[in-house]
């Protein structure tokens, strides 16, 4: 990280925030968003006679405003990194979005300062979404990475079935 973003983590006299950019990609397709959301908000992104969206825009793309609590990911090398989120969704914007998620879509988060937001200090990649729960006013999301220790390896067993060359 930078030091203004050290600086922007530590200082409470710090005239910069850290925003965390939250994307959602559709698991079928990885090339389509499902959401872009953040957790702090430098201008109004759209206005309409309903409704004022506030948001960060970033390398061109807009993240709405939605208050959010993360637990950023351990370096525990016993288990596969985990974070989760927790997203404040008084406005029920997230919620039905969630609710049409079929199979564990892939995660990005990244972190920047509200007065440099097109210069990600830290970005965390793949993760995807592995359970998610939610009430009235919350949607509490955990994400994982894939576990490549716990897969099988190699796939096969070498038994007469898959290897009968070998006996």
């Amino acid at each position: 990280m930078s030091p203004a973003a050290l600086k922007a983590v530590f200082s409470p006299d710090s005239d910069d925030d850290l925003i965390i950019l939250l994307t959602i990609y559709d698991p079928n397709n990885e090339s389509n968003v499902i959401a872009r959301l953040a957790d702090g908000y430098t201008k109004r992104i759209s206005e309409t006679a309903n409704d004022v969206i506030y948001g960060v825009t970033s390398n061109g793309n807009d993240y709405t405003f939605l208050p959010m609590e993360i637990s950023l990911p351990s370096e525990d090398e016993a288990q596969a990194p985990r974070c989760s989120l927790v997203l404040h969704d008084v406005t029920r914007y997230i919620t039905p979005v969630i609710r049409s998620i079929t199979a564990p879509p892939k995660i990005k988060l990244e972190l920047v300062l509200s007065k440099t937001p097109n210069i990600v200090e830290v970005s965390f990649s793949d993760f995807y979404i592995s359970s998610f729960t939610y009430n009235a006013d919350s949607v509490t999301v955990e994400l994982s990475m894939i576990d490549y220790e716990r897969e099988p390896f190699p796939m096969h067993s070498f038994t007469p079935k898959y290897f009968p060359g070998m006996f």
